[in-house]
């Protein structure tokens, strides 16, 4: 059988290069795959095709993405990983812009896929009649399970893509680790975004802003760490669902890199089947959580690393599941050309520009 032939439509890179990239390279490496991608300003490149079988979407498209998808009736995917879709649509006219895409997406695909169940409950409650055609596609953990690890576990590692909301919860989970640290001699260290009231909260911490996925990864599989992975259950509503609805990537990524951790019961944790240590959002909870990782958390993390579950959500495995999906996808419809001009490099950055200029200009807002 011939390999199938896909159109990424990139929305978001960060996004591509963690969940959905790592997936579609293992099917190109099993010859079951050839894709090329398209980014925000249509600028194509990777193995281009003359026709493709089927396009996949994630995220909120631009809007160049989202007119050429709705002039064009392709088979195409709809995969989301956060709750995007608002409870109604907001006043800006760019907001109202993107949710009334993502509804569009949400509707018309002819799978919806996300890596959490109550995410793909969630979609269908704000936008209905979704639930027939949602797909489960777990985020994965490490392709190859690094060896036994050894050593008492000195370092904590909290890893944040978007800078954790203020809550009350949150100030407690913070006073228990760095109580944890005190006591137990163990060094900090953050990777990510984080407030300066927060490190405040923590103490003496190393942080590091920003790595690559892959350099990130690596650090999973070289070093004896415990990971602390807070969510707080005290939000304003809106965003109380949002953190609700996200998945439980952390604990495959790190049990799978034999790293044991501490996860807040909240339902991106407890609503997974890996195997994780749960504590609620208390001080004492979370200091005492990590003193005992401090002394058995590498034997810990080597046991759950061998976990079958964990061994399931390795990219090989998730992307033959993936790869049935995107099968059903291609025979809903006829191969397809793509063809569009890129938006200029000066048009982009006029179009920065003028956003830049808005933001400004408007009212400072407030937000949790």
């Amino acid at each position: 059988m011939s390999a199938l032939r896909l159109l990424l439509f990139v929305s978001d890179p960060l996004t591509a290069d963690v969940r959905l990239k790592p997936l579609l390279d293992r099917l190109v490496e099993a010859g079951r795959l050839r894709y090329a991608c398209v980014d925000r300003d249509m600028k194509l490149s990777g193995a281009v095709s003359e026709q493709y079988d089927l396009l996949l979407a994630h995220r909120n498209l631009s809007r160049r993405q989202t007119v050429w998808l709705r002039a064009h009736p392709v088979p195409f995917i709809y995969d989301i990983d956060d709750l995007l879709l608002e409870e109604t649509l907001p006043s800006s006219r760019r907001r109202a812009a993107q949710q009334q895409s993502i509804r569009w997406c949400l509707a018309q695909a002819a799978f919806v896929t996300a890596p959490s169940r109550r995410l793909l409950t969630e979609l269908d409650r704000l936008a209905g009649g979704t639930a027939a055609r949602a797909r489960l596609v777990p985020n994965p953990g490490q392709e190859i399970i690094p060896p036994p690890k050894t050593g008492r576990c000195r370092r904590v590692l909290w890893t944040s893509s978007a800078q954790p909301m203020g809550a009350a919860d949150l100030d407690e989970v913070c006073a228990g680790i760095a109580e944890a640290a005190k006591a137990g001699r163990l060094e900090l260290l953050l990777v990510g975004k984080f407030s300066a009231q927060l490190q405040a909260l923590l103490g003496p911490a190393r942080l590091i802003p920003w790595l690559a996925p892959e350099a990130y990864l690596e650090l999973l599989r070289r070093e004896t760490l415990i990971a602390v992975a807070p969510l707080s259950r005290c939000l304003a509503p809106a965003q109380q669902r949002f953190a609700d609805c996200k998945s439980d990537i952390k604990i495959a990524q790190y049990a799978s890199s034999r790293i044991a951790g501490v996860y807040s019961d909240a339902p991106p944790f407890a609503d997974s089947e890996l195997p994780r240590t749960i504590v609620p959002n208390t001080r004492e909870a979370w200091r005492d959580a990590l003193l005992a990782l401090a002394e058995t958390g590498t034997e810990a993390a080597n046991v759950f690393a061998e976990n079958q579950l964990i061994e399931a959500r390795r990219p090989s495995r998730v992307a033959a599941e993936l790869y049935d999906i995107l099968g059903a996808t291609a025979a809903t419809g006829a191969p397809f050309r793509f063809r569009a001009i890129p938006t200029p490099d000066i048009g982009r950055r006029l179009e920065v520009a003028f956003r830049s200029l808005t933001a400004r200009l408007k009212p400072a807002r407030t937000g949790v």
